[in-house]
């Protein structure tokens, strides 16, 4: 962990906060004092505009810089400004005109709310994915230190040393943590990133699902920002004076936010993200309705229900600020955080002044019992659109899995053009919807592959993390042969974790080993989560050194999203080994493995008494039949253990011819679970030259589905007869080379 980087992040975010709390906090109280109605203040408030509409120009931010450095050089020239701007507002009595006062306050937001496009973008920059999760509360933390210098340490300057004086400090107080940025360098823009422009800022609303998280992000913080103006306005009303506000206000409620940040930050941050939306939501519900019996029956604990409901603000904040993060593009960071953050405050922006005319004509308790059923609305959105709370345990994307990436490139078409014949090639379903869109689809996983300006936009779409993670890979191998360069700076968005293990990683140890018959293995593993392996596919990616007895060094994320796997002495061995038996409650998996002299894994699995500990990724790959009537099904060694699993999903329902490698006919249906199919067996070592002749031999009669496993050139011949013989397409027939005759290393892909 990067300590000196994430302490200059609370700096920045403490600098951030300053101002805002000053106009959201400090100045309604003052000009109440003033004899300002409420409506005044409000429509005062909307001087904030400009923190919720800074993405409409955070793309300048992201596109043009002032200096040698992006952002830095942005910062503080914008800094230069916002300081000017607080100058000149010192110098006009808050009880004087109005406009020379909002004019100037305005100039000042608008600086120091564009700034905060070129923090939160240096920021996001700076922070590795892994650290977001300590960074976004060293942000929170930060923030709230300015929210304290900015609301009560302004408010008790007032009272002591007035208006001129107390803005000419906090001026200063502006500036000088400033200096903390030489502290960091920024990261260059990665090379031949996708053009800056407003038609790539605004693909960032097209994105799938999109508008659920949209919805959630601009209704759940909004009925605890309906309370602050009332709250702030009653203190005073109370006659309460600046000293005791700026200590309950600015000093007590700010610190409870903090210490909330600081101590349930972590906690919130690690769970499920929409268990922790369900959480926020639903204690926001009796903190409004506390805050709301407090102001209507119990006035005089006015300051205890501000400091309860800025707990929950700091809660909320801990929750959507982390998930905005994850919806960054690399590419535009500034617009992406900004709009995200800009829907967060922009339904409480614009109210004040609605809030201001109902306290003035009505009283304070209708606005503090409308936040009550809008506290509702975010909850509703959750259950009926994203997932129902004894599902909170998915992400935002349901029951799916969904990571996208935006690749530079200079032959956008031309990239779609080549994965269409990579992915065919290996028999997935690819179609063209639009000229300039590829879709592939296999198993439930979608991946759509978009040419733009200067770029292709990848999503992968898939049931669960694990699926991503084996169709990111391949699709960044595939890229890596025609666009090494472009791949490696390829950025993803959707929890990517770089350098820490694939989240669907797990150590196992040989537990015990058995001969089924020769040349045919079972090995016992054992090991935590195998509950994890019954989902998803019957084949697992077992790795282990290749230098044996060399403590392993395991693959771990890299920052394109792909697996890093070590190289030179550290180098792995992997082989796709299939799932015979899982048993959950005793923590074991049998996996059987063909056995032949010289192989790495085979050898292993022969070591009678070896405790060697191995990597597994996975599972990946079809466990069931498309159709069971008339089904011509083929596997060597390598193929028997997925294609027991096979005819083991039909239930004995399948009918068709099985040909199999196996020392003998008694040996072959002993193995496999019983069926109502032809079983024949062939010898081992002729089983590659005469497997083909003898699936050809079932194309006189109609074949609703092919599946063929072993060597690769086997695997090419079968195919063929598959697709020009028995005429089945993409979805009905499957011929997988599990291993390539004179290539050891070769590990063909499982799904």
């Amino acid at each position: 962990m990067r300590w000196r980087v994430l302490s200059v992040v609370a700096v920045l975010y403490a600098v951030q906060f300053i101002p805002l709390f000053f106009v959201v906090m400090a100045l309604p109280i003052i000009m109440r004092q003033e004899g300002h109605s409420a409506t005044t203040i409000g429509l005062v408030q909307l001087a904030s505009l400009p923190y919720i509409f800074k993405f409409l120009w955070a793309p300048l931010i992201d596109r043009y810089k002032l200096g040698r450095d992006r952002y830095k050089s942005w910062i503080l020239a914008l800094s230069g400004i916002h300081i000017a701007g607080v100058v000149v507002l010192a110098m006009f009595d808050p009880s004087g005109p109005l406009v020379p006062l909002f004019a100037a306050l305005l100039i000042a937001c608008i600086a120091v709310s564009t700034q905060d496009v070129a923090v939160d973008a240096l920021v996001i920059s700076l922070l590795r994915p892994s650290e977001r999760t300590m960074g976004a509360t060293f942000q929170n933390a930060g923030a709230y230190a300015g929210a304290i210098v900015g609301g009560f340490g302004f408010l008790y300057l007032f009272d002591h040393i007035g208006w001129t004086a107390a803005l000419l400090i906090q001026a200063a107080m502006f500036a000088t943590p400033l200096v903390c940025l030489i502290f960091v360098k920024e990261p260059p823009r990665l090379r031949g990133m996708p053009p800056v422009n407003l038609r790539n800022a605004l693909r960032f609303f097209t994105q799938p699902r999109m508008g659920r998280w949209l919805a959630i992000l601009g209704t759940i913080r909004l009925p605890l920002i309906l309370t602050m103006l009332p709250l702030r306005l009653m203190m005073v009303d109370q006659g309460m004076s600046i000293e005791e506000i700026a200590v309950w206000f600015g000093l007590f409620a700010m610190s409870a936010g903090g210490g909330a940040t600081v101590l349930l930050g972590p906690l919130l941050r690690n769970l499920p993200r929409v268990r922790a939306i369900y959480i926020v939501g639903l204690l926001n519900i009796p903190v409004l309705m506390a805050v709301a019996f407090v102001a209507a029956a119990l006035p005089d604990l006015i300051r205890y229900a501000i400091i309860l409901a800025w707990v929950a603000i700091a809660l909320t904040d801990i929750v959507m600020f982390r998930g905005a993060m994850d919806k960054v593009r690399p590419e535009i960071p500034g617009f992406d955080f900004s709009v995200q953050i800009a829907i967060y405050m922009v339904l409480p922006g614009l109210t004040d002044p609605i809030v201001g005319y109902v306290i003035d004509t009505s009283g304070y308790l209708p606005t503090f019992l409308a936040a009550i059923p809008l506290a509702l609305v975010p909850l509703a959105i959750l259950y009926f659109s994203v997932a129902r709370i004894r599902d909170s345990s998915r992400g935002l994307d349901g029951d799916r899995s969904v990571s996208t990436g935006t690749m530079a490139t200079k032959r956008p078409k031309e990239i779609l053009a080549f994965c269409d014949g990579e992915f065919t090639e290996h028999g997935i379903s690819c179609t063209w919807p639009e000229p300039n869109l590829l879709r592939m689809e296999e198993m439930n996983c979608l991946v759509e592959m978009k040419a733009l300006e200067g770029a292709v936009d990848i999503r992968v779409d898939t049931p669960s993390e694990n699926f991503t993670i084996f169709i990111r890979d391949e699709i960044i191998e595939h890229l890596e042969e025609f666009d090494p360069e472009g791949v490696r700076d390829l950025r993803w968005t959707g929890g990517i974790k770089v350098g820490e293990l694939p989240s669907n990683f797990r150590i196992l140890r040989a537990k015990e080993r058995r001969q089924i018959f020769p040349g045919l293995m079972r090995v016992t593993l054992e090991g935590i989560d195998v509950e994890a392996l019954t989902r998803d596919g019957i084949h697992i990616r077992l790795m282990m050194p290749e230098e044996r007895g060399r403590t392993p060094v395991w693959p771990v994320v890299a920052e394109n999203g792909s697996t890093a796997w070590p190289t030179g002495e550290d180098r792995l061995h992997t082989r796709f080994v299939t799932i015979r038996e899982i048993r959950i409650d005793a923590r074991e998996i049998d996996v059987d493995v063909a056995h032949h002299d010289g192989g790495l894994i085979s050898d292993w699995a022969a070591l009678h008494g070896d405790k060697q500990e191995v990597g597994v990724m996975g599972p990946a790959g079809d466990h069931s039949l498309a159709h069971t009537k008339n089904i011509v099904l083929a596997a060597d060694y390598t193929g028997l253990p997925a294609l027991a699993r096979l005819i083991e999903s039909a239930g004995g329902e399948a009918t068709g011819q099985v040909f199999a490698a196996a020392p003998s006919q008694e040996m072959l249906e002993s193995y496999l679970p019983p069926s109502r199919m032809t079983v024949t067996a062939l010898e081992p070592d002729r089983f590659s030259e005469k497997v083909a002749d003898l699936v050809r031999t079932c194309a006189s009669e109609p074949v609703s589905f092919g599946w063929f496993a072993g060597e690769f050139n086997a695997a090419l011949r079968v195919r063929t007869i598959f697709k020009n013989e028995m005429g089945l397409d993409k979805k009905t027939q499957l011929s997988v080379a599990y291993w390539k005759q004179g290539a050891p290393g070769h590990s063909s892909r499982a799904m």
